[in-house]
């Protein structure tokens, strides 16, 4: 069939790899020969519509590599489309001598055909006509308004329902209490139900309309607020007055590049402007950050604490007649002046801070602008966050089919999933929330419509019973880990369906309503200070603030309505400290593939990059669910089978770099660290001799990675007393990272080394600290990384031993977390190890930066030279010199000697 000649997902022809660094734009005339495979390797991947783990050592210009290998895909796959539609359009209406049919048969068949080749051909071409249509309309028509002042006499008549009323006891009016009670919501099952039998009369004798009657209400809606992300689901709209938002602009494929921190979004964007992409090509690039970044209200941003907080206060000022202020002055209520936002940075590159600023320019939201701006962009820059949720993409109005997917820094991939979709709920939250939903329904019942009094209900008892379970768990100091049914059955919630108290709660917006009505009550209580201050008061201003409250019984509520989750379990801990005793209910997200499965069903290509990506064996299993439940049939790109791995060595020369496990210390006691051996202060001390005497020959900075505080601070303090750390202090200056700060520690560190006559310092830190990852030690800051000790994580966490045991069990064997710890499985024991490895493989990747570079990686522990831990070690260390035996002290100190004197 012609359409299937022309459906994106089979192409009618295979783009050949380019070949040579101009072909890809390379703005360096001659690369490292790992940036040209790197990028013809990324070049087929997406090509091929694959999965694949890319892993090149930081310095060997792997975001350059990135951008160019990806956006030239981009431009040589607009250009096939080109080619490809009308040469499939004119195959249409050619036929074959061969054809015997009548013609009335062939012609027939030949306009079936062109009308099929034309609905697929032409749909994003009428979509951009539409949509083009839509955008000169707006434009002309609201130059006219301008013209004629016609927003302006708006403004200036209002309405008798905008006039002041008497404030009731409370300081509030009735135009304050419209804005707090929810709209009338009604359940999915009572839309079919009222679908067949047309509106009626509800239990509080309210209307109940049908599911159409209430859309046109809900268009007709004076008050709904411009910019809310609920208007991010309208679709087909057209483009006449009566709209409810604007059509949608067609969404072009995309190149959607994720990295960890905006820092790092910042540098891939300024590698972007570096290229002829940025300045021949014009492509279009936005970045998208958080109101946090991106709000320029400072009224909204003033006392915000919180990403939950400015969110609340920025969609309660979009609505008009808001009690605090009027609506936000950077929400025009023209479309014209966000479309020029969104074609100035479609016409100029820009990252978070020149988004701000043009936002502030031009007095309009870049938060709202920059996701005006996505369908239109080629490439997409955003944080993990946004791409790893779903709702944080639907909020965004992400769309990632047929687009390509670029996760940067991916080292730490799969913790981050599980850490996004892992939620706690703690009891003072419990209690705040139960107390503010009891005020709330106890002043507002009587004007709530539809279903609201119904689910506020619901949601009431199920907040007692969380209360009622966490105050009971006082009693029961121990750690218990329980699936979601087994907890609604411990707590008696079993008959209460969370699954549509979390349906309601993401529907009606309650939360938004409940934040509001908190904030009213404090501002009240504030205003009258001989009033006591309310229970709910006390606990939302002492804990959490009512939106981040607020949030997080949402999340968790999304968590418990989906009980058939695989690989869900919830954490029941009670914690003691000095303000009293404290129950804290954790949802525990094991599967990470549930979430990735649909980032690979929906995308074309999926790439996770990083300067240490191995051991990658578990990444893959994890990640790839095998098939999606979405897609019909399997997707090679969800296959652990299909995903192809490429690492490349570093560019710096294997002489640059000398590393060296050392199994004895100076005085012969042999180096090794595990649990049990973390309190023998004969070893301790003899890891101290040891480092002193690397710290006599090696130049410059050296810094020292310990498995965790506490063996640091121990190790420390041995030092001390053995009169060590004196010794050391006297060749460089000891300075040491604690859990609290890092920041002063690391500028005194830096200052140090780099003073003129120096002979370098001594840095202590901790693998997975703040000094592990995203800290450039390169030249003399850091000439030396010392391991002292393996990092496993502990396996006294529950959180961990149900991770393993989950993973144990992904390979047939039936095993729970007691077992794990008891008498580890195989896979469960690999797992172990490669997140020890990756930790430490990103801590000694802080020392080699760039091609000139040299540093010493010694490593402390007999355990290094163990074959399953060493080969776990980056691609480039075993290139170099891999560590294949444990060395006494005295050769591996001449050998450390040699090199630096080489």
């Amino acid at each position: 069939m012609v359409t299937r000649v022309l459906d994106e997902t089979a192409p009618a022809e295979c783009l050949p790899t380019p070949q040579t660094a101009s072909e890809f734009s390379f703005p360096i005339a001659t690369p490292y020969s790992i940036q040209l495979d790197f990028m013809q390797r990324l070049f087929e991947t997406i090509e091929k519509r694959e999965f694949a783990i890319f892993e090149s050592p930081t310095g060997t210009g792997k975001s350059l590599s990135i951008i160019c290998g990806a956006l030239t895909w981009l431009k040589h796959d607009t250009e096939r489309k080109a080619r490809v539609a009308p040469i499939a359009a004119d195959s249409v209406l050619s036929t074959t001598k061969e054809d015997q049919r009548p013609d009335w048969v062939i012609a027939y068949e030949k306009k079936q055909q062109l009308d099929a080749s034309n609905a697929v051909g032409s749909d994003s071409d009428d979509a951009q006509q539409k949509y083009s249509r839509w955008v000169a309309n707006t434009r002309r028509k609201e130059a006219a308004e301008r013209k004629k002042g016609m927003m302006a006499s708006r403004r200036a008549a209002p309405t008798d329902a905008s006039k002041k009323r008497k404030p009731d006891e409370d300081g509030s009016t009735d135009n304050d209490d419209e804005m707090m009670v929810v709209e009338a919501y009604y359940s999915g099952d009572e839309d079919n139900a009222q679908q067949k039998s047309g509106s009626k009369l509800g239990d509080n004798g309210e209307v109940q309309y049908s599911a159409a009657v209430r859309k046109l209400l809900e268009r007709r809606a004076g008050n709904r607020p411009l910019y809310d992300s609920s208007d991010d689901d309208n679709s087909d709209n057209d483009d006449s007055g009566e709209s409810a938002a604007p059509p949608k602009e067609p969404s072009v494929t995309k190149i959607i590049y994720a990295s960890r921190t905006h820092s790092q979004l910042q540098q891939f964007v300024n590698e972007i402007k570096r290229t002829q992409f940025a300045s021949a090509d014009k492509v279009k690039c936005v970045t998208l950050g958080s109101r946090m970044q991106l709000c320029v209200n400072d009224r909204a941003r003033q006392g915000a604490q919180s990403v939950h907080a400015i969110n609340e206060r920025c969609l309660e000022m979009q609505t008009a007649g808001s009690k605090k202020s009027a609506r936000c002055g950077y929400l025009p209520l023209q479309h014209t002046p966000m479309l020029d936002f969104k074609d100035a940075t479609a016409s100029v590159i820009m990252d978070i801070e020149e988004l701000a600023k043009e936002g502030r320019r031009r007095c309009t939201c870049p938060y709202y602008g920059a996701r005006a701006s996505i369908n239109g962009a080629q490439v997409v820059a955003l944080p993990y966050n946004t791409l790893l949720s779903r709702s944080a993409r639907q909020a965004m109005g992400i769309s990632l089919t047929g687009s390509v997917v670029i996760v940067d820094e991916a080292h730490n991939l799969v913790d981050t999933i599980l850490a996004i979709h892992s939620i706690a709920l703690d009891w003072r939250t419990v209690r705040a929330l139960l107390e503010m939903v009891q005020m709330y329904f106890t002043k507002y019942w009587r004007r709530l419509k539809g279903s609201n009094v119904t689910y506020i209900r619901q949601t009431i008892a199920l907040l007692k019973a969380l209360n009622k379970f966490m105050q009971s768990a006082v009693a029961d100091s121990a750690t218990r880990v329980v699936s979601v049914n087994e907890f609604l059955t411990l707590a008696h919630a079993d008959h209460i369906n969370v699954y549509k108290i979390d349906r309601y709660l993401r529907e009606s917006k309650l939360g938004r309503k409940l934040n509001m009505f908190s904030d009213r009550l404090a501002q009240n209580n504030s205003a009258t200070s001989n009033k006591r201050p309310t229970t709910a008061v006390r606990e939302t201003v002492a804990g959490p603030a009512p939106a981040t409250a607020v949030a997080a019984f949402e999340a968790f509520m999304e968590c418990l309505g989906k009980p058939d989750r695989t690989g869900s379990r919830l954490v029941i801990r009670t914690i003691s400290s000095n303000s009293g005793t404290e129950v804290e209910l954790k949802y525990l997200q094991l599967d990470p593939s549930e979430a990735f499965g649909e980032i690979c069903a929906e995308a074309r290509a999926v790439v996770l990059a990083g300067g240490t990506m191995k051991p990658a064996n578990d990444v893959v299993e994890q990640l790839l669910p095998g098939r999606s439940e979405s897609q019909p049939t399997p997707d090679s790109k969800l296959d652990p089978a299909n995903a192809r791995l490429f690492a490349w060595s570093h560019v710096v020369d294997r002489s640059h770099i000398c590393s060296i496990v050392v199994g004895s210390g100076p005085t012969g006691t042999a180096l090794r660290f595990a649990h049990g051996d973390q309190g023998d202060s004969a070893k301790l001390r003899e890891a101290g001799l040891a480092l002193a005497a690397l710290c006599q020959v090696i130049p410059g900075g050296v810094v020292a990675f310990f498995p965790s505080y506490a063996l640091l601070d121990r190790m420390h303090r041995n030092w001390a007393a053995a009169g060590i750390a004196d010794r050391i202090a006297k060749r460089k200056p000891v300075f040491v990272e604690s859990s609290t700060s890092s920041g002063d520690v690391l500028e005194l560190y830096s200052a140090r080394v780099r003073a003129v006559g120096s002979t370098g310092a001594l840095l202590l830190s901790v693998v997975g600290g703040r000094l592990s990852e995203g800290i450039n030690f390169s030249d003399d800051l850091g000439r030396a990384v010392v391991m002292v000790g393996v990092p496993f994580p502990s396996l006294a966490s529950p959180e961990l031993a149900e991770r393993l045991a989950y993973y144990e069990g992904m390979g047939g064997a039936q095993s729970t977390a007691s077992g794990v710890i008891g008498s580890m499985g195989p896979r469960a024991k690999e797992l172990y190890e490669s997140l020890c490895m990756r930790a430490v493989n990103q801590s000694i990747g802080r020392a080699i930066r760039h091609r000139n570079d040299y540093a010493a990686i010694v490593f402390l522990d007999a355990r290094y030279a163990e074959p399953r831990i060493a080969h776990k070690l980056p691609t480039w260390i075993a290139g170099s010199s891999a560590p294949n035996a444990a060395s006494a002290f005295g050769p591996a100190l001449a050998q450390v000697s040699s090199f630096f004197k080489r």
